[in-house]
């Protein structure tokens, strides 16, 4: 009974990794570009302390989501082989839903693409 609870907490947490993923990206992104407080500001002396905060962003997300994959895909890798990819596929389909849900120019601005 305790492994189905820690299973279902762990899909959960996938779930909500997934759908936070995207915008998480997208501001580790601009922190470690430097662009911290948006593409039209110069953060000047500030930049320094963006990247640092984006480095740290980064592996507070690597964190947060890869044990979790991976304890999923080893669950279901135990139970058939062919399924140890489907939490990572549900958690890429997830992020890619909520970006549609955004709308891809809107995500895009993010990176200073659009």
């Amino acid at each position: 009974m305790l492994k189905k609870i820690k299973t279902c907490f762990s899909v959960i947490w996938a779930v909500l990794m997934g759908m936070a993923t995207p915008l998480w990206i997208a501001i580790i992104y601009m922190d470690i570009t430097g662009h911290a407080k948006g593409y039209g500001y110069d953060l000047g002396d500030e930049k320094d302390i963006s990247i640092m905060m984006g480095v740290f962003e980064l592996l507070v997300w690597i964190a947060a989501v890869c044990p979790v994959l991976v304890s999923l895909c080893r669950k279901l890798y135990s139970k058939d082989k062919r399924l140890c990819l489907l939490p990572v596929l549900g958690f890429v389909i997830i992020g890619a839903v909520i970006i549609v849900i955004i709308g891809w120019n809107e995500y895009l601005k993010c990176f200073g693409v659009v």
